[in-house]
């Protein structure tokens, strides 16, 4: 074979040796993007085939200004987190709730303590927040007496005041949800008040499992990392170093604490607080259930209202589930009252929630949630000041631009309907006969009978 007969056979050669290549190429599925996607190696003879792509979870998760690393979410916390809320892993939260974060009013405007609760589904849970927040800005034991907020005047923070009450409101809520630490000692094994097992989860920049399954991602829970705190120090410092989480328009805030109630408290104790009365702390339709109301306000997710736990019916028969209730007096009352119910099968609020320890109130007149609240501390302390006081209305939504300013008079009791009492545009026809606010039914289950004076606004329930 001369030169160039060798020549063409080693160009053959070489030819045949790059189409192969290129036929392995496209075989094994390569990718262009060689910085994204890794390339597969050959199939080999053998029964283990190497993955395309093999998932990796994030190192680290968003930055925290602190040393607690935190740890990323399993799939199987992310199911838990779903079918003790909403009542199904598959089922994502609604749009106002993905919506929501915690935002305040304007601090130059005539409402600067309120947050901003017009969404319809997470409006309890601002509102809870809310009187947590009214709470340390009026009533904060760090304070010295002389800087509280007393008489008709409503707290006026400023920015910066607003922050620190939110992280406080937060602090109040996630320290009454969680479980305290077992201590050991000696003999046995008890509680350690002083010590609390915290979660607080913060939303991540990329997810931390793969969503696979029954599991239907919706861009946050499944970047969720988890930061356990045991000391309420320790949990005000995570949260005052990393409360613009909760207030970014880009994070889903409300959920954020949601999430952290949830976990702080254990799904195992959250359905065992229930009593199997319910499955999930939203309704079908997004809303928030009594036990969540409970969950927020006293750390306990019993769905009803009453005092302590009840086992027998009217007629003392021992019913087969027990009614679980409020079993301690509660820092923030709560108040009911729905023009719907039939007047001799009204729900009836225990003393827990009418008397609570500071005069704030979380109010659901006819479905919606509102807050009542008094400036003096008196008024829960000393009855001779329940005589004439006054009471501050807040529903949260954005077209309450001004204070409403209830008189509250119980020395002298209505006895009759006043014919010339201005009522809502919006009442059915019984309560134009009534001549009746729902709002003033509501107060009268805390002081009945009681004289409302509105100061000439026009009631709006």
């Amino acid at each position: 074979m001369d030169r160039k007969d060798r020549s063409i056979a080693k160009l053959d050669r070489n030819q045949n040796q790059n189409l192969q290549k290129l036929a392995n190429v496209f075989h094994d599925g390569f990718s262009l993007t060689q910085h994204q996607y890794q390339v597969p190696t050959p199939r080999s003879s053998g029964k283990k085939n190497s993955a395309a792509s093999v998932f990796k979870v994030p190192l680290h998760g968003p930055n925290t200004q602190t040393r607690n690393p935190g740890q990323p979410i399993d799939v199987n916390t992310a199911r838990g987190l779903r079918l003790t809320i909403v009542g199904s892993p598959s089922q994502p939260f609604t749009s106002d709730w993905k919506k929501f974060f915690f935002a305040f009013r304007n601090p130059k405007s005539k409402l600067p303590y309120g947050l901003d609760a017009s969404l319809p589904g997470p409006r309890a849970l601002a509102l809870c927040a809310q009187a947590y927040i009214l709470k340390n800005l009026m009533f904060s034991s760090e304070k010295p007496r002389e800087e509280t907020y007393f008489g008709k005047e409503s707290p006026r923070p400023s920015a910066m005041e607003q922050d620190g009450a939110l992280v406080d409101a937060m602090v109040d809520i996630l320290w009454k949800a969680a479980l305290p630490l077992a201590r050991q000692t000696q003999k046995h094994q008890t509680n350690n008040p002083e010590k609390k097992q915290v979660i607080v989860t913060l939303v991540g920049h990329d997810p931390c499992f793969q969503t696979k399954g029954n599991f239907i991602g919706d861009g946050f829970t499944e970047k969720l990392w988890l930061y356990t705190l045991n000391t309420r120090n320790d949990v005000r410092k995570f949260v005052r170093r990393n409360i613009h989480y909760f207030c970014e328009r880009i994070s889903p805030g409300g959920i954020m604490l949601l999430y952290s109630v949830v976990l702080s408290r254990t799904f195992d104790v959250i359905m065992k607080d229930m009593g199997q009365r319910q499955k999930a702390l939203l309704t079908d339709n997004a809303r928030s259930t009594q036990a969540l109301v409970n969950l927020l306000l006293t750390g306990n997710a019993a769905p009803f209202v009453h005092n302590g736990v009840i086992r027998c019916d009217s007629q003392g028969k021992a019913l087969d589930r027990p009614l679980p209730g409020i079993r301690s007096r509660s820092d923030v009352g709560f108040l009911f009252f729905n023009k719907q119910e039939h007047e001799k099968r009204r729900t009836q609020v225990g003393s827990m929630y009418k008397t609570p320890l500071v005069p704030i109130w979380v109010t659901q007149v006819n479905g919606t949630f509102g807050l009542l609240f008094c400036t003096s501390r008196d008024l829960v302390t000393d009855w001779k000041t329940e005589r004439y006081f006054t009471l501050h209305y807040y529903n949260g939504h954005v077209t309450q631009q001004t204070e409403t300013v209830l008189t509250i008079d119980t020395r002298t009791r209505v006895d009759s309907i006043n014919p010339d009492k201005q009522i809502s545009i919006w009442d059915d026809e019984e309560e134009v006969e009534k001549k009746q606010p729902s709002l003033e039914l509501l107060i009268f289950t805390k002081w009945p009978e009681a004289d409302v004076d509105w100061s000439g606004e026009t009631p709006y329930y």
